[in-house]
């Protein structure tokens, strides 16, 4: 049948007829311990599956089908070849280049590897081409690259400082010239004349000059801070000595000031202990009246727990809630219980279920099953109050769910919304259930849509029991 729905065009069906064959054959070869028949049978459905999802651009589902088949026959050649142009096809070059290699070595002679093998290497070639004219035009000086021209301005930037430099030195050459020409005839003009001095002689004066007043430049800067940090020190030591003077001055019944400093917003309490000073001790009779107030350990009030009954709780039911000063269970008093709450509620809906019987000839069975329970959010508590336990909850959440038929193949999927789970809705009936549209549309061969909205009806029923099975648990837990 798969053949012929192939040669028709129909993939979709081509490619239900080839899973359906290979289910109806897996259990004829658990742990590949089948006869040569059923391997060779399946590995030929499963590498026309691979062919199918291939010319439906599923490349990855048809690598996947194809590795399906090697794991019964790992040296069969169609199936690494069909796996290797999936894996070119998903761009992975190198996986494909080595399925087809080992396909060539089992068969020398096979056309389609051999072309594949070729089409790959022109590939790697031309990636190659087009890499190095890339690399090329990056590092070119002629295409104008951002590198280059990087490094065009940078040297440009360098030329123009140094032709900067060289223009302030001939600036200062110049006036330091025209300062030892002044100098030479301030000399021969003066009474009596004195003998000109050259350039190189008078320069080195200059220099040596220069360096002298910047000598005396700095260490007059350096005594001047010595001078500063001295006074800065004097003053410190000033200070400290006035303060030890006034303490030693005062009473010895007296506080000292940096003692007042010290304590200032503190006190002691009656066992010695430093505190802040709007602290407030209890009484001895305030402590008889509110009693140990310690913490406990849980385990002490697991089994008051497990006896909870699933209606409203009276008096001898509040350990596992109440504190021990609570103990009449006059004072409102709340446990938060919303992880477990989440937890427990996830489980009973991932229990709900759905079986219907088609109307149809063959009186097909549709399964409806919770597959995942998305965005549950909200929170949940135990109360105490008046003798009595009140259990208080609000959640939303929504589910996805499949629709399966006797082959295990899904037929249609959705979603459930349940917008408002909380404790005020204490009947099936009244727990909302939103149905969201089909995800996947019923489909398939004999498939009736009436059929699949009646499974989804049995479905809803079933998760509003869920949800009443979560409060049933939460009511008996604590």
């Amino acid at each position: 049948d798969g053949n012929n729905h192939f040669k028709s065009g129909d993939l979709i069906s081509a490619a239900r007829s080839y899973r359906h064959g290979t289910t109806l054959l897996k259990n004829l070869n658990q742990g590949n311990t089948g006869d040569e028949q059923v391997k060779q049978l399946i590995i030929i459905l499963q590498t026309n599956l691979s062919m199918i999802c291939f010319k439906q651009k599923k490349h990855k589902m048809s690598r996947d089908v194809a590795s399906k088949a090697l794991e019964v026959d790992n040296q069969n050649v169609k199936a690494l070849y069909r796996r290797a142009v999936a894996s070119r096809a998903m761009g992975d070059v190198d996986a494909a280049r080595a399925d087809l290699k080992e396909a060539y070595k089992l068969d020398p002679a096979n056309t389609a590897v051999k072309k594949e093998l070729i089409a790959i290497k022109k590939s790697l070639e031309d990636m190659k081409k087009k890499e190095k004219a890339r690399l090329q035009k990056a590092f070119s000086s002629k295409s104008g690259s951002l590198l280059y021209s990087d490094k065009e301005a940078e040297e440009k930037r360098k030329l123009e400082e140094k032709k900067e430099q060289e223009r302030r030195d001939a600036e200062a050459l110049k006036k330091r010239k025209q300062e030892w020409e002044d100098e030479c005839v301030r000399r021969m003009s003066s009474e009596p004349p004195e003998e000109a001095i050259s350039y190189e002689d008078w320069d080195k004066a200059m220099k040596k000059k220069d360096e002298d007043e910047e000598k005396a430049r700095k260490k007059a800067k350096k005594e001047e801070e010595d001078r500063k940090k001295e006074e800065k020190r004097k003053a410190r030591e000033a200070q400290k000595a006035n303060s030890q003077n006034k303490d030693d001055d005062s009473s010895d019944d007296e506080l000292t000031e940096s003692e007042l400093r010290s304590l200032r917003g503190y006190k002691k309490t009656s066992d010695g202990r430093t505190t802040s000073y709007f602290n407030r001790e209890q009484t001895e009779k305030e402590k008889e009246l509110i009693g140990c107030i310690k913490p406990k350990k849980l385990e002490e009030v697991s089994s008051a727990s497990s006896s909870a009954a699933a209606s409203p709780t009276s008096l001898n039911n509040t350990s596992s809630v109440g504190s021990a000063w609570n103990a009449a269970g006059t004072t409102w008093e709340e446990k938060d219980t919303s992880e477990w709450c989440r937890a427990c509620l996830t489980e009973c809906l991932k229990e709900a279920t759905a079986v219907f019987t088609a109307s149809n000839a063959e009186q097909s069975t549709y399964v409806a099953v919770v597959k995942e329970v998305q965005s549950l959010t909200g929170d949940a508590s135990v109360a105490l109050a008046g003798g009595k336990k009140r259990y208080i909850y609000d959640f939303h959440t929504s589910v996805k769910y499949d629709i399966i038929d006797d082959g295990d193949d899904q037929i249609a999927s959705g979603t459930l919304a349940l917008p408002d789970i909380n404790s005020a809705t204490t009947a099936e009936e009244e727990l909302d259930v939103d149905i969201s549209g089909w995800k996947k549309a019923p489909s398939g061969e004999g498939v009736n849509l009436e059929d699949a909205v009646a499974c989804q009806n049995l479905l809803v029923q079933d998760v509003r029991r869920s949800v009443l099975r979560f409060v049933e648990k939460f009511n008996a837990n604590f």
